[in-house]
Order: C-alpha cells, then sequence, then structure tokens
C-alpha cells in the first residue's frame, strides 16, 4: 500500500464518520433511508476485497442517494459526494 492509498483510505474513513454522524443527526430522514444509508457505509467500509460488481453497485446508489438528497439534505449530499471522489482516487 503506498503513501496516497493509504491516505486516500484514513480520509475514506473519516468521511464515513462524518456521514454516520450527519445521518444520526438528521431527524428528517426516515428510519428505512437511514438504514440504506447506513448499509452503504458498512458496505463501502467492506471495500477491502470487493467484487467489481459490488464496487460499482456501492458507488452508484452513492451517486444516487447524494442527487436526490441535494435538495432536502445538502450536508449528507456532500459528504457522499467526498465519498465518490475518494473512491474514485482509490480506483474504486
Amino acid at each position: 500500500m503506498d503513501n496516497n492509498d493509504a491516505t486516500d483510505r484514513e480520509e475514506l474513513k473519516l468521511r464515513l464518520e462524518d456521514l454516520h454522524a450527519d445521518l444520526q443527526a438528521a431527524s428528517e430522514i426516515t428510519t428505512s433511508e437511514r438504514e440504506v444509508l447506513s448499509n452503504m457505509v458498512v458496505g463501502v467500509l467492506g471495500l477491502d476485497n470487493p467484487t467489481e460488481p459490488e464496487e460499482h453497485r456501492l458507488r452508484e446508489m452513492l451517486e444516487e442517494k447524494s442527487s436526490a438528497y441535494e435538495v432536502q439534505y445538502p450536508k449528507l449530499a456532500f459528504a457522499m459526494r467526498q465519498i465518490v471522489d475518494i473512491l474514485s482516487r482509490m480506483g474504486i
């Protein structure tokens, strides 16, 4: 693992923690949506040895949710876009 990869992984972990905290604070989000997003966070955390379909599916879900939340939950949307950017740099 090179230095850039280690830095990206650390940044990814921090962004996921931020997203998790934002989810907990967003009282307007339904329980089912919170569960979907939490499962995405767990899925991203498990990307150490993912298969390509898993990578693609998680990234697509994050992109879709960030677009869907742009107006109503801009802070969550921003956090998701940051995660997508980090995953892109990591080749995921």
